[in-house]
């Protein structure tokens, strides 16, 4: 990973979208402390502040504003550190937060896609395959496991949890955690159903779909204790399954709680199965 250098380009197109080589466009502004790994791309009028990593190949459009301190009452510069992995795709006016604190870090992880005027607040952490459709708010310290998508005009309140392969509508708002694997919609968001779009197109097996229908339908419309639902998952051949058992984690360790409130809910005769 190379110190950050101002590279200059007569023909920006081809610099940004088709080079292997780091490149800095001449109006944007890179702090000194910024590190960034190859074949990084900073575009017009970004500004880069503070102790930032930037891993290879990602990209900033134009407009980015990376590491501006926190928005939070008393912080009156960039503090902590920001750390952006590969192949990250930062889209025009994103701007993501320095953390709060001297020892905190806001943290993005690889192959996540953040559009047009997203936030990602201060302490933020999202893991891998993360999409922030246009204008996404995170609250700060928000954490987003992998491969969830917050669609267009969503937030998030502060420190709230998004599981894995979960999706949260357009103009949905949430102030609790939101369990993996679900679509949720509404303000609050309201459980609508499984995300088997996403899940097929993941490579989820059928029997883990259905085992995962079986197991919402349980949280979400018999409205069972979670003993309960342990209780009867284990008398079914999937009981171990890994995505199940990832299901009841989360719930049994969410710190802002989760909603059982349900958008649709399931008449008794509706099936499980596919």
């Amino acid at each position: 990973m190379s110190l950050s250098t101002q590279r200059p380009s007569s023909f920006f197109g081809e610099a940004f979208f088709n080079s292997t080589e780091t490149y800095i466009h001449p109006t944007a502004f890179v702090d000194p402390r910024a590190r960034l790994g190859l074949g990084v791309k900073v575009g017009p009028f970004c500004t880069i502040i503070g102790n930032v990593t930037i891993d290879e190949g990602t990209r900033l459009y134009a407009y980015v504003a990376l590491g501006f301190p926190a928005q939070a009452l008393g912080v009156k510069e960039s503090l902590g550190t920001i750390h952006i992995g590969k192949n990250c795709e930062i889209r025009e006016f994103a701007s993501i937060g320095a953390s709060r604190y001297e020892t905190g870090t806001t943290r993005i992880g690889d192959n996540c896609y953040i559009m047009n005027y997203c936030h990602v607040g201060h302490d933020v952490i999202m893991e891998n395959n993360v999409t922030l459709i246009n204008n996404v708010n995170l609250g700060g310290h928000t954490y987003v496991e992998r491969n969830a998508i917050l669609m267009a005009n969503s937030a998030t309140h502060q420190f709230c949890r998004v599981g894995k392969f979960a999706a949260l509508a357009p103009y949905s708002g949430i102030r609790q955690d939101l369990p993996p694997f679900g679509l949720f919609s509404g303000q609050p968001a309201q459980f609508s159903g499984l995300n088997t779009v996403g899940l097929k197109r993941a490579g989820f097996s059928r029997d883990t779909i259905n085992a995962l229908k079986y197991v919402a339908k349980l949280f979400y419309q018999d409205k069972l204790m979670l003993d309960k639902i342990k209780e009867l998952i284990a008398l079914r051949p999937y009981a171990q399954d890994e995505q199940v058992q990832e299901f009841i984690q989360f719930i049994e360790t969410s710190t802002r709680g989760v909603s059982r409130r349900a958008l649709h809910e399931q008449t008794p005769e509706t099936s499980h199965q596919e």
